[in-house]
């Protein structure tokens, strides 16, 4: 007899089978442990807040690593969750000791390191953390993972950075503690320099970003925040103090010292570009100390930025990025300075090249199948995806650079430990292939465009840094020996004075307006800059000192060596893009933004030399819509602003002709 199935009955066969098939392909990739998560219908994982849930699946030789698990997944990171190859946070429904590493939590990270050529400059430094003996060092190992079926090559499973008794070990508050002693602590602190998009923060009376970690923002109470702001401005104030050198009434005083100086060291040996910039610090309950650790990112250190050039034999205490107010004071102190060579001395007496040299060869042993199917995903070994200093052709040759600037560094920080010279005279401006933030040094906000205008005439205010907000970059261009222009990202325009106490604005780039002419003068010590208007001789000022988004950038009577207002970093972020001979960029480096528009449409792209530009819009009929004629007079990035308000809804393209016959096309909507 013929047997008839129901369609229920197919479809649960059907699922059955796709399961097994599923199953069976789940192998393990390499001698590494191999991690496969699986969100709920596949769903893109698309930023850094939405936790989407998801089941998580580990395929181990060792039995003690193996999972099998439901848990929630998102994005994590700053620049990194821009790459290709991205990180992501985990948290498990129910605690486990993730491939079997101390700590029994719901909370983990996956780690890329896709800057990080040589895969393991994370593992190092936390290497380095266990050898300098920090209360904590977060755990780590390494896997190949899968997402949603699509392998993503080699990741650095490590802890989230989290108060508990398997990582950062401080009594966790409670909404109710108002008052002494449960108040008085933990606290998990990052001085963050972009503090301002985290939930709880604060800045600290030389400027410092502070973002609380702990308690949760959800969690913690007023009380509690005013209790850690002023437990933090005291520690600065004794910093900055005529006394502070003092051990009763300086800093030593609010300072566990051991952590204190162990952190230095790592941040010099480790060569970390961030080391001032994103530091993490805790306070116990009942105890007066500010703890320094545990130690985190390190993917652009090991002389691994190229802002910095080969940093192998630069002080992070001088060239690293700031703002590097504690360090440089607190190297003013001698005691520090030679609390910091006898440490060295003990850790080199114990073999800490070698030491660090096996490491680094078990390691890249241990990952060695796992990073070749990382760079076949990723073909990137030879190219610059982010900060690289130096490219390789092969894994080996990353690994073992390394290796050889550990030793040269560990060389050049004995010669230097012995005596740590103060902070070197402000060294002239040489404006680079960069785009700069720049920072004051009261507050280290930097100069903004208000509401992030391309307008012309729009004004210029100070503002908490934000990663990768356009209009807090600028291109800084060098006019003649003397005098700079600095050319906003976002909008193309030029900085220009606008008179005495008034607005700094932003206008049309003009070679004979001496408005927008600016000079950069070296002040004080670690690279601090007045900028002293050509036209009128007044300088750039943070109106007020005033630590407050959205205050005003002002020209004011010259004051560069006296006032804070008026003294600024000129940090480098970002590289500027290449353009190529023949004039504008092609198509697939053209830029169009924002994109869809309501308002208007702005025009991003790169010219090598003087020439004529037309812009045209077209509807999808091929109408001439929109034309617009410019004269480019200045070579460099370009950015040019359409209004489209009168064009209707729809999608249209525009076409960049030069007066060479050159062109590129976009298309863009028009909401």
């Amino acid at each position: 007899m013929k047997k008839h199935w129901s369609l229920k009955t197919l479809l649960i066969i059907l699922f059955c089978i796709t399961k097994v098939t599923f199953v069976s392909a789940q192998n393990q990739l390499t001698n590494l442990p191999s991690i496969y998560i699986n969100t709920a219908n596949n769903q893109t994982i698309t930023d850094k807040v939405t936790w989407i849930p998801a089941t998580i699946v580990v395929i181990s030789t060792d039995t003690n690593q193996v999972l099998n698990a439901t848990t929630q997944i998102r994005g994590r990171g700053n620049s990194t969750w821009g790459f290709p190859k991205k990180p992501y946070r985990v948290k498990l429904d129910v605690k486990e000791k993730l491939l079997h590493m101390p700590a029994k939590a719901k909370d983990w990270v996956f780690l890329a390191n896709h800057a990080d050529k040589s895969l393991i400059r994370n593992a190092v430094a936390f290497k380095i953390g266990e050898i300098l003996g920090f209360e904590y060092t977060p755990a780590c190992q390494f896997a190949d993972f899968t997402l949603n079926n699509q392998f993503l090559g080699n990741y650095l499973i490590t802890d989230q950075i989290e108060t508990s008794g398997d990582r950062v070990e401080i009594d966790q508050l409670d909404t109710l503690d108002f008052t002494e002693p449960n108040i008085s602590g933990g606290y998990l602190l990052e001085i963050d320099g972009f503090a301002a998009g985290e939930p709880v923060w604060f800045t600290t009376t030389k400027g410092l970003k502070i973002t609380v970690k702990s308690p949760d923002s959800d969690a913690i109470n007023p009380a509690q925040l005013e209790y850690i702001k002023n437990y933090i401005f005291d520690f600065e104030n004794r910093l900055f103090s005529a006394n502070f050198k003092d051990t009763i009434s300086g800093y030593r005083a609010r300072v566990d010292t051991t952590s204190l100086i162990n952190w230095y060291i790592a941040s010099e040996l480790t060569g970390n570009s961030d080391a001032f910039w994103s530091t993490y610090v805790y306070k116990k309950r009942n105890d007066n100390k500010l703890y320094f650790g545990p130690m985190w990112d390190y993917d652009i250190a090991f002389n691994n930025d190229n802002r910095l050039g080969d940093a192998t034999e630069k002080l992070m205490s001088q060239y690293a990025h700031d703002p590097k107010t504690w360090i440089q004071q607190l190297l003013l102190d001698e005691w520090f300075q030679a609390a910091v060579w006898r440490r060295w001395q003990e850790i080199l007496a114990n073999n800490l090249l070698g030491t660090l040299n096996t490491f680094i060869n078990e390691t890249s042993s241990l990952i060695d199948l796992s990073q070749q199917k990382n760079f076949t995903k990723w073909n990137i070994l030879s190219s610059r995806v982010y900060r690289e200093q130096y490219l390789f052709s092969t894994y080996g040759e990353g690994v073992d650079y390394l290796k050889t600037y550990l030793g040269n560094r560990i060389n050049f920080l004995t010669n230097n430990f012995k005596y740590i010279a103060p902070p070197k005279p402000s060294e002239p401006f040489v404006s680079s292939n960069y785009y700069y933030m720049i920072m004051n040094k009261k507050t280290n906000n930097a100069i903004d465009v208000t509401d992030n205008s391309v307008l012309v005439n729009s004004k210029l205010v100070t503002w908490e840094p934000l990663e990768e907000d356009r209009a807090q970059l600028w291109e800084v261009k060098q006019i003649n020996d003397s005098l700079f222009r600095f050319v906003n990202k976002n909008s193309g325009l030029a900085m220009a004075g606008n008179g005495k106490s008034t607005n700094l604005i932003q206008v049309a780039v003009n070679n004979n307006d001496n408005a927008q002419k600016w000079k950069i003068k070296p002040v004080g010590t670690g690279n601090i800059y007045g900028i002293v208007n050509q036209k009128s001789g007044y300088s750039i000022n943070n109106s007020g000192g005033s630590f407050a988004n959205g205050t005003n950038v002002v020209e004011y009577t010259n004051n560069i060596t006296g006032s804070e207002n008026q003294q600024w970093y000129i940090q480098k972020v970002n590289l500027l893009g290449t353009g190529i001979n023949e004039g504008v960029l092609l198509a697939s480096q053209f830029e169009l933004y924002p994109n869809p528009a309501s308002d208007y449409v702005s025009l991003r792209f790169n010219c090598n030399y003087v020439q004529d530009i037309t812009i045209t819009i077209y509807d999808l009929t091929g109408n001439q819509r929109i034309t617009n004629t410019q004269n480019i007079s200045d070579s460099g990035n370009q950015v040019i602003t359409i209004p489209v308000s009168d064009l209707d809804a729809g999608m249209y393209f525009v076409q960049i002709l030069n007066n060479r016959g050159e062109k590129s096309t976009a298309k863009f909507i028009k909401k």
